[in-house]
């Protein structure tokens, strides 16, 4: 596959012993598709929204294509096929250089299918909020940013390691839940949020199992309900939303699956204290 141009623009850079941190928009080529290998452990948030039809290959050779979520982390000398239709992106990234964390450390190996799709897609607002903390340092600076950086910069590889490598399953406890095949399915297609929103008997459908024999499995399997998970990753989606761009709250209530903006505005407010319009001013405040 043929790379075609994109334009960078760096609008602020910080550095630190263990990584750099930038703002930068990328203009790509309308529409896009593009190889990269970065030579460093590359993590990146994107703070304008990805068109739903925004895809990745990842290892060349499968041939395969994943979705592409908002935070995003490429492995260092890990080869990363983007399409898409392009335009201005604006992110920020934090790049670290290969052999600066232990955490990381296991990363730098060859990744398959199952890895590549979770580094493409991460569900974590840990890490999305302090890589806008770091945004937002390197736009204005304050008293000891370096060390800020440091700090920051030696929690995310940890955190990142954390969601990234499977975690050993006690079999007797998860004896009748999902398998991990399952599992995986069933919150690829939620992260990937369908607009109209999710309703249960349509992931109990994805798994090929009954209503309520699916609600008592992914309980069994995860140790939540189905309708707190669905609930979190739906706030998840309704924050990086309202801070991405100037959907009108109608549209979000809507694509989010509310009955109408009220209710939408109800549930947010109640998950998090704060209305959605307030929330949107005050990400919008600090300009990133």
């Amino acid at each position: 596959m043929e790379a075609t141009q994109s334009r960078n623009q760096v609008e602020a850079e910080l550095s630190g012993t263990m990584a750099r941190v930038r703002l930068q928009t990328y203009e790509y080529e309308t529409p896009s598709e593009e190889v990269r290998r970065p030579s460093q452990h590359q993590l990146a948030l994107i703070l304008t929204r990805r068109p739903r039809e925004s895809r990745y290959v990842g290892r060349l050779a499968s041939g395969r294509t994943f979705s592409i979520g908002n935070l995003i982390y490429v492995p260092a000398s890990q080869s990363i096929c983007g399409a898409g239709p392009g335009g201005p992106h604006q992110m920020i990234t934090c790049a670290f250089p290969v052999g600066t964390h232990a955490a990381l450390a296991g990363f730098e190996r060859g990744w398959d299918d199952e890895g590549l799709t979770r580094c493409g897609n991460l569900r974590s607002e840990w890490i999305a909020e302090s890589m806008r903390r770091l945004g937002r340092e390197a736009v204005r600076p304050g008293f000891a940013s370096d060390i800020l950086i440091d700090s920051l910069a030696a929690a995310l590889p940890v955190e990142l390691h954390r969601l990234l490598e499977p975690q050993p399953q006690p079999r007797a406890r998860c004896r009748g839940g999902l398998s991990p095949h399952q599992l995986r399915r069933v919150e690829q297609y939620v992260f990937d949020w369908p607009s109209g929103g999710i309703k249960v008997p349509e992931l109990a459908g994805l798994v090929g199992l009954s209503r309520g024999h699916f609600m008592r499995a992914f309980k069994q399997s995860t140790g939540r309900t189905v309708h707190a998970f669905v609930e979190e990753a739906r706030l998840d989606r309704a924050k990086a939303l309202l801070c991405a761009d100037q959907l009108p709250i109608k549209q979000i209530a809507a694509d989010l699956g509310f009955a109408d903006p009220s209710s939408f505005s109800l549930a947010f407010r109640r998950m998090t204290g704060i209305a959605p319009g307030r929330y949107r001013s005050a990400e919008h405040a600090n300009n990133i």
